[in-house]
């Protein structure tokens, strides 16, 4: 629900990216093949906001780029963000994907430059997203002259400037220390509330899924699957003050306790040679 809307106007719209019993191998080193995902099905509804957790090695990253339509499934049906007709979804990564050989205002247009807006009418575009997170004073200097919370604000901006309606976000905050996580958490968060944008958020974090998102996926250890779904029940809009409630505590320890088992067996020792080379990606997170 959300406090400060209307019904009609809250209630997520139809799907528009899904997978159905998609299954996806990769090759070891040694030619083994290693199983990443198997039998994963979920669908993502319009101006809905979707936090995928799991182990680490379990496939995540790789569902997230089947669902950009950045790989194919081994098998399996899906529809991607981006399909006929549809604008491609905007990425970012945990590594913040900012161009070191760009300033910072090239780097807030290269997403729509890419998709052949010419440089004037791109960079014009996306200014007022660097005014927004705070980077316009740097518009002409380099990421390297950026704090790492001021590279995940420009990797943001540069997402939001596409204008796609569909957000996929690897990780986005991971790199961050945690009291510029947590301001960038609020700031996300502000900007799903203004923009009402199609997210699905991939997150080590349980907090960060349940503060974030609409619904919570749990996947499984490898081969991924999604193991269990949980609906956020609290209202919109939110804040930092979320966490501090008895019941996102509650939440938090149901959706631990579906994760733990799952987190000690992707523990388990396994081959050396099993470790994923994947010739397409490269990356089975």
């Amino acid at each position: 629900m959300c406090s400060h809307e209307s019904a009609e106007t809250c209630l997520p719209g139809p799907p528009v990216l899904s997978v159905t019993a998609v299954d996806k191998a990769f090759f070891s080193p040694r030619g083994r093949v290693v199983q990443a995902l198997e039998g994963v099905s979920l669908a993502v509804r319009e101006r809905e906001f979707v936090c995928v957790v799991g182990p680490s090695g379990c496939g995540k990253s790789t569902l997230l780029r089947i669902l950009g339509g950045l790989d194919s499934p081994s098998s399996g049906d899906v529809l991607p963000a981006g399909g006929p007709g549809r604008p491609a979804a905007a990425v970012v990564f945990q590594d913040f994907g900012v161009l070191p050989w760009l300033t910072v205002r090239t780097n807030a247009a290269f997403g729509l430059r890419m998709a052949g807006v010419g440089r004037r009418a791109a960079e014009a575009s996306s200014y007022p997203w660097l005014e927004r997170m705070g980077l316009a004073d740097f518009a002409d200097s380099y990421p390297d002259r950026l704090s790492g919370g001021m590279r995940q604000r420009l990797a943001l901006a540069r997402a939001f400037a596409t204008g796609s309606p569909v957000l996929l976000m690897d990780e986005p905050l991971g790199a961050l220390d945690p009291q510029t996580r947590r301001l960038m958490q609020e700031q996300l968060l502000g900007l799903w509330q203004e923009e009402r944008k199609t997210v699905v958020l991939v997150t080590h974090s349980i907090d960060e899924a349940i503060l974030l998102g609409d619904r919570v996926l749990v996947m499984s250890a490898r081969p991924g699957r999604v193991l269990d779904e949980f609906s956020v029940p609290f209202p919109r809009p939110r804040d930092l003050r979320t966490v501090d409630s008895a019941e996102f505590g509650q939440l938090r320890a149901r959706v631990w306790n579906q994760l733990r088992g799952q987190v000690a067996d992707a523990q388990a020792p396994y081959v050396a040679d099993d470790r994923v080379d994947d010739v397409g990606t490269g990356d089975s997170r």
